[in-house]
């Protein structure tokens, strides 16, 4: 199968470059290196992965990329909140028009299966447990723009290839591209450098997912493409509190505490359980690797040292969006069709959700 991933040189897409070429598939890796660290790509992917760098925003290079495909998955874009907030256009382009640009290239290329990778942050806050068929409650722009994306692209795909929708829980564990800046990576690296783990409040709830889960899940749903699928990407019993996972990295890393603090109203406000029966009842054997199991994997990692400054902006993707703003080499493109998919989310009523 002739696969292309969007954004395949980042910390999921490295992971699931190296599962899918082990499988025997050829994989394109399309990535624009927004938080570019200086290091070569191509050392991060297998030997035989097509390399491109590409604006995931320039509808040429999409068609080029989606040209013979077999799939295309969209995995670029900014993570979280605090880095969409920093310049909302941007997010914008990034997270909504890039996707859609992307399928409207797979569309014309004749590409029979596109995968989304969206995220549970579209949950927000709710009580109790959320389904894929829960009403999503975006609390910001990142959350939004999935949102807005699921929904584009479901009529966007109608009736023209197969539309898979994977909705991440928070991912956690070891990649190629290093990241520390997710919940689990950050609380593991502060345990193991500094013997402390900050926790203020940590009553939020949060659903955890294994990075190579993520990679297996991708290739089972590219195996098996349907009409109109949106699955939660996940595992029943790796639904946490942030207390409880710094209570888990305690636990794991000799001689760190945890340093509580008052409970405080963070920016980040999302709260929610999250059921993956969907997921489970279609592929039984997904995502069974554990927070302990990461928590460990992490540790090892910083513990040998080949990760160096585990505070070095490399390592953190806001922190990296930061300093690709400040130096110039990203900002928002305004092309006429990255204004036009700005406007479509400009003019959505959230208050309907």
């Amino acid at each position: 199968m002739r696969i292309v991933l969007l954004g395949g040189a980042g910390y999921i897409g490295t992971v699931a470059a190296h599962h899918l070429t082990r499988l025997g598939h050829h994989v394109t890796a399309v990535d624009g290196l927004i938080y570019h660290r200086g290091d070569d790509p191509t050392r991060l992917l297998p030997h035989d992965t097509e390399f491109v760098h590409a604006d995931l925003r320039d509808p040429a290079a999409l068609r080029r990329a989606a040209t013979g495909a077999d799939a295309v998955v969209h995995l670029g874009g900014l993570v979280g909140e605090p880095a969409c907030a920093t310049d909302p256009q941007l997010a914008v382009e990034l997270n909504y028009a890039s996707p859609v640009l992307a399928a409207e290239a797979a569309r014309d290329a004749g590409v029979p299966h596109y995968v989304l990778f969206s995220s549970c942050s579209v949950y927000g806050s709710h009580e109790g447990t959320v389904t894929e068929d829960t009403g999503p409650n975006p609390l910001g722009v990142y959350a939004r723009t999935k949102v807005l994306a699921e929904r584009r692209l479901t009529d966007l795909l109608q009736d023209t290839a197969a539309l898979t929708v994977l909705r991440l829980a928070t991912v956690h564990g070891r990649s190629p591209r290093q990241r520390l800046d997710s919940v689990v990576n950050r609380m593991t690296a502060q345990a193991v450098t500094t013997g402390r783990i900050p926790l203020n409040g940590g009553s939020q709830r949060r659903p955890l997912v294994h990075v190579q889960d993520v990679a297996e899940v991708l290739e089972a749903v590219l195996a098996d493409p349907k009409t109109l699928r949106i699955l939660n990407v996940g595992a029943d019993t790796e639904n946490y509190t942030i207390a409880q996972i710094a209570e888990t990295v305690a636990a794991a890393v000799p001689g760190a505490r945890i340093d509580r603090g008052p409970e405080r109203d963070e920016a980040d406000a999302r709260d929610y359980r999250t059921s993956f029966a969907r997921l489970h009842n279609l592929l039984p054997d997904a995502c069974t690797r554990t927070l302990a199991a990461g928590v460990a994997e992490i540790a090892d990692t910083v513990t040998g040292g080949t990760l160096g400054d585990v505070n070095a902006p490399a390592y953190d993707n806001y922190q990296g969006l930061l300093a690709a703003l400040e130096t110039g080499r990203l900002e928002a493109a305004a092309t006429d069709d990255c204004l036009r998919l700005h406007a479509e989310y400009t003019n959505t009523d959230w208050s309907t959700k």
